[in-house]
Order: structure tokens, then sequence, then C-alpha cells
């Protein structure tokens, strides 16, 4: 039987700002690699997980194991700052994603749109908006129901200890950024991101584009009785897509 995972607590989660506009900032909330082997080692023990990588096509895969099982993700580079990092930050995206296989802090991808009120001023130099005073966000409340989504958020800055964003279930989202918003930043973020990975992947194994989506729909409609664009597919969804088209690639 396959272990269940506790919710993420607050200050388990982190916060970054995403856009920052005349009216306030975008953020969202996320895990680090090192919440994840706390987590694991709570749950599993130091000695009852493991794991390991591997480049498939160029794209660099995670797996993680427990009880002999490994669920594998593979990640994107996060930083270019020609010092070596790209790797480092694509290696650490990895673990996070295959802990997401595991279920791990999975309840991020219900979070709400975030918008927070908090001073910015514009940059003379740069035209660009940026906040005032240097805030350091945190998650000082998070509250879930027992389908295990977000029902509550609250974020404060920690330096005055204001809070700049709430949420509870059945509150109206605030949605805007530049006139149109998803529900879901973080959400449609990662479907976009998870499509990049997905055709990339195919096209490493020499396979275009187009052949890449026809077999995201295929496959999505055979498992489902449904057809499905593959530019209307959730995170969810398009993490299956990967993983079954990096197991036909590498001829599993």
């Amino acid at each position: 039987m396959e272990p269940m995972f506790r919710l993420l607590n607050a200050d388990e989660i982190e916060v970054r700002v995403k856009q920052i506009s005349q009216r306030g900032a975008v953020a969202l909330i996320y895990k680090t690699a090192r919440t994840d082997m706390d987590i694991l080692d709570e749950k599993c023990g130091a000695s009852g997980w493991s794991c390991e990588y591997s480049e498939i096509h160029g794209n660099l895969f995670c797996g993680i194991t427990i009880d002999g099982v490994t669920k594998w993700d593979c990640g994107i580079e996060s930083r270019e700052d020609d010092d070596g990092n790209e790797k480092k930050g694509e290696a650490s995206d990895a673990f996070k994603r295959a802990g997401f296989r595991w279920g791990i802090g999975r309840e991020l991808y219900t979070s709400p749109f975030i918008f927070l009120s908090v001073k910015t001023e514009k940059n003379e130099k740069s035209g660009r908006y940026q906040l005032v005073g240097y805030p350091d966000f945190v998650v000082s409340k998070i509250g879930y129901d027992d389908k295990r989504r977000i029902n509550a958020l609250d974020i404060s800055d920690e330096k005055s200890g204001e809070i700049v964003y709430s949420f509870r279930t059945g509150q109206k989202r605030i949605e805007e950024r530049n006139e149109e918003q998803p529900d879901s930043e973080f959400a449609k973020a990662e479907a976009d991101k998870m499509r990049g990975i997905i055709i990339n992947l195919a096209k490493a194994a020499g396979r275009d584009e187009p052949k890449a989506r026809m077999f995201a729909e295929e496959l999505v409609e055979k498992a489902t009785g449904v057809f499905v664009k593959f530019d209307d597919m959730d995170i969810g969804t398009l993490t299956k897509v990967k993983v079954e088209l990096a197991k036909k690639i590498a001829g599993k």
C-alpha cells in the first residue's frame, strides 16, 4: 500500500512574487526540495526512501523510490547565471516534481489566484514597478477541505505582520492581470511548462510537435473516452502524458 503523505504546513510553503503592477503584485506558492526530503524522512525514515537521476534525450528525470516502487518526473532549468546552476535547478525541479507524483505538496495545484495588496513604485531607470520596502512574504495560515484542496490561505508581510492576501472557500477571487487572469496562475504556469517539456521530449526523440500533440490527445481519449485538446489539458493529465511518452521513447 502506497504511503499517504500529510498536507503541507504553512511554514513549509514559500511565496514568490511573479509580477508587479501599479496596484500590487501577483504571487505563487511553492514547495522546496528540502521540504520534500523532510517529509520523506518523517514518513518513511531516512533509510526508507531513495532517489536517482537519469537523462533521457536531454531531459533530466528524477525517480523517488519507496518500498521498491519508483515514480519518475523530469524538471526544467530554472536558472541562467552561467555558473553551473542551470542543471542544479533542473535537478531540484525534477526531484520536487517526482515528489508531486507521490502526492507530496500536490495540494498546491489547488491554489487560488494570489494578488497581494501591497505598495509598489515605479523605477525611474527601468520604467518597471517594484515593491516598496523590500517586504518578505510568508504563508501565515493555510487550510484544506476533506478532498485535500486549499480552502483557506493567508499571506503576510513577515516584517510588518500585515496580512496582504486572504482567501476562504466561497470568497470571490480577485482576477486581474492585463485585463485577464485565470483562476489559478500557478496551475496554468505549470501546465504551460509541462506542454513545453512534452514537445521538447518528443522533438529530442525525432518526433515533431504535431505528432506529440496527437499522441497526447489519443492517449487521453483512449484512457477516458473523451477527446481533450492538448492545449486544454490540465497539469495532472499532462504529467501522465509525459510519463507515458517517456516510457514509449525508452521502449518500455
